[in-house]
């Protein structure tokens, strides 16, 4: 028995709010720090010392890498923090699978403009070729984005070539 099998990682782009996250926390924190010393005040500097700590333990793990695991008719997005820490988003079965279609695509408008819920594990880099996937279960209707590499595209082609829309 044929087994299509595949995988793909995507860095996601650090975004503005990112920033502003990592600014606000080493700002607090070596604010804290700093006014426990001038004051010297034991207690602010320890929370100083323990925030930095939680800081450079935490802030890495802002830096994200997808991973989509293709596995006969079954997509798995994964996120990868820091490059160590791994942790499942989302589990995709295409029997469930209403279309894919690329994300500009006039075959997901109709989607777009109704209550699903949207998932994006995309890049959110301007250039890249971004997909759009609809699952149905029940009434209940799920917008997932994310980037396949070409050979995705061609296993999921394969295993359900009436969902996958081309344009």
């Amino acid at each position: 028995m044929n087994n299509l099998y595949t995988e793909a990682n995507v860095k996601k782009k650090v975004t503005t709010k990112d920033t502003m996250i990592k600014f606000a926390v080493i700002a607090a924190v070596a604010a804290v720090f700093v006014v426990g010393v001038l004051g010297l005040n034991m207690m602010l500097i320890l929370f100083g010392i323990i925030g930095g700590v939680c800081a450079f333990t935490f802030l890495p793990r802002l830096s994200v890498v997808y991973e989509y695991i293709f596995c006969d008719g079954q997509l798995d997005f994964d996120k990868i923090m820091a490059g160590e820490k791994r942790k499942h988003l989302y589990r995709l079965d295409f029997d469930n699978v209403v279309i894919m279609a690329p994300a500009n695509s006039h075959a997901l408008d109709s989607y777009r403009q109704n209550d699903s819920k949207v998932l994006d594990f995309s890049s959110l880099e301007e250039g890249h070729k971004v997909f759009g996937i609809v699952e149905s279960a029940g009434e209940k209707q799920t917008l997932i984005y994310f980037e396949p590499d070409e050979k995705m595209i061609s296993y999921i082609k394969q295993k359900a070539p009436r969902k996958l829309s081309e344009y």
